[in-house]
Parts: C-alpha cells; sequence; structure tokens
C-alpha cells in the first residue's frame, strides 16, 4: 500500500516538473509541452466553461432581484398614486355635492332643513322605501318630504327613533298635490309614480284648459295642508289631454337623481309668509319680463 502511495506520489511530482518545464523553457521541451496542451487545454476550457457559466446565473439572479425590487416599488407607487387620485376625486365629489346642498338651503330660507344622509334601500316592495340616518329623536315626523339639492325626492313613511323610513316620489304608492309654477297658470293636479327609481312620474286630474306646457316646472301646491308648498320636483317633458278627452295628464322628469341618493335634506318645516312674498317677487319678476319693451311693436 505504502508502495502504491509513494509512486503516486512521484507520478504527480513527476507531472507537476513537467509543467513547470514546459512553462518556463517551452522551446527547449516541445513533446513535453505539446503533451502537458493536449492535457491542460481541454481541462482549462472546461474551467472556463464552468465559470462562465456560473457568473452568468449569478449575474442573471443578482438582475432578477433587482427587478423584482424596482417592479414591487413601482407598484406600490402606483397604488399610491390610485389611491390619491380616488381620495382626490371623491373630496371633489363630496364637495360639489356640499356646495349643491349650501346653494338649496340659501335659496330656500323660507324652509327649516335638517340635514341627513341615506344609509340603506329596502330590498322588498320593488326597492320603493329608502332609510335616513336620522328619525323621530331629530325632530322628523311621517309625510315629512325628503329633498335633495336638485328636487324632491320621498316623503317620510315610517319614523323610529334613530332613523326613518322613506317612501320614493316615484313609488307606485305616492300622491302628492302639485301645480306648474309658471305667472299665469292654474294647472294644478296630482302627481303620480310607477314604481321602478329611473321612471318618469306622472301629473294626473290636470283641468281640460288647463294652462301647462312642455319644460313648466313643477311644484308641491301645498292643498289639504299635508304637505307644505313650493317644494321643487322636475320639469314637464309632455302633455296632453288623457285618452277620454275630459283631463290632461303630463309625463313629469324628476330633477332629483333618484338612483343615487347620498345627502338629503328633510324638510321640518315651511313659513307660508314667506314662501307666499317669494312667489310674489318672482310672479312681478316675470310680469316685468313679459311686458313689452318701450318703443316695440304692439
Amino acid at each position: 500500500m505504502k508502495k502504491q502511495q509513494f509512486v503516486a506520489v512521484l507520478a504527480a511530482l513527476a507531472m507537476v516538473a513537467c509543467m513547470v518545464l514546459a512553462v518556463s523553457q517551452r522551446w527547449r521541451f516541445p513533446l513535453v509541452n505539446r503533451a502537458v496542451g493536449t492535457v491542460l487545454l481541454p481541462f482549462n476550457a472546461a474551467v472556463l466553461f464552468v465559470h462562465d457559466k456560473v457568473a452568468a446565473f449569478q449575474e442573471s439572479q443578482r438582475l432578477n432581484s433587482t427587478l423584482q425590487t424596482e417592479n414591487a416599488t413601482l407598484k406600490r407607487r402606483l397604488q399610491d398614486l390610485d389611491s390619491a387620485e380616488y381620495r382626490i376625486a371623491r373630496l371633489e365629489a363630496e364637495n360639489d355635492q356640499l356646495r349643491s346642498l349650501v346653494g338649496y338651503k340659501q335659496a330656500h330660507g323660507e324652509e327649516t332643513l335638517l340635514p341627513a344622509r341615506v344609509v340603506g334601500f329596502d330590498l322588498g316592495d320593488l326597492h320603493e322605501y329608502f332609510f335616513l340616518d336620522k328619525g323621530f329623536g331629530d325632530g322628523i315626523r311621517e309625510d315629512m318630504l325628503v329633498t335633495t339639492s336638485a328636487g324632491l325626492a320621498g316623503i317620510v313613511g315610517e319614523v323610529y327613533d334613530h332613523y326613518s323610513r322613506v317612501r320614493y316620489i316615484s313609488s307606485s304608492r305616492s300622491r302628492i298635490g302639485v301645480k306648474v309654477q309658471r305667472y299665469g297658470s292654474d294647472a294644478v293636479g296630482v302627481l303620480a309614480g310607477h314604481g321602478p327609481t329611473s321612471a318618469n312620474l306622472q301629473m294626473l286630474y290636470i283641468g281640460q284648459n288647463a294652462d301647462i306646457r312642455e319644460g313648466d316646472l313643477i311644484v308641491t301646491n301645498g292643498l289639504g295642508g299635508k304637505y307644505p308648498a313650493g317644494v321643487y320636483i322636475g320639469k314637464v317633458l309632455k302633455a296632453g289631454l288623457d285618452p277620454v278627452g275630459l283631463q290632461k295628464t303630463a309625463e313629469i322628469e324628476p330633477a332629483a337623481n333618484l338612483r343615487v341618493l347620498d345627502k338629503v335634506f328633510v324638510v321640518l318645516h315651511v313659513d307660508e309668509a314667506s314662501l307666499i312674498a317669494r312667489e310674489i317677487r318672482e310672479a312681478k319678476a316675470a310680469e316685468e319680463a313679459n311686458k313689452p319693451k318701450a318703443g316695440g311693436m304692439e
């Protein structure tokens, strides 16, 4: 065993000596140089090939890790931008809605208004009801009107301590007295709904000779004292005689977007004297506007 080890060590030393000679004195030992080159060059090429592959793999891993980090950073930035854009859009929408509500309140000083928020919708009854976050303790009572900044949205049906159930004006169960808000018109009738919140309304029982036209504004008339007068509802789309020809009917487009309700007002009280004074001022202004100008054609 020792002899074999000695021979192996001697052979290794001889090979090393040959390699040294081949490198340092290549010109003196061409045969040895060729032999060493024949043995070492393929081994050297294999080592270089493995080294290049390992280095390329390491570089690829490093680039992949860098790209993943940069990609995650970009995704976070995009999410932050999307979130900021959403927050800005939401704030702008809320500001627009608040400005509209403030404008409505300023324009209707005769009305005592309670701000409220829609917190739910009735899944039954063909979606004819919605719920407010205010109730009996806040001063709400049955049959009070609920309006948006655009126009009438519903009528309070049921009142609980801290919330209320409101019937859409488009409900098939809704009936409310209305009139045309135009100087010189005597048209009055009853507003009725048909169920879906996206449907137009109908004004029924209008006198056969009543003056009602396309584009007329419709408001509550306050007759009977159940509902306050002067609350805006919408515009006349078309009007004409019913099939029998004894009365007129009109199709009314509600001003309030009944499909999207959020912040609303509950009309707690209307100062009738202030309302009448405002209507007189508006009537006088309309009368002045309709007068022929001096020097004009008679």
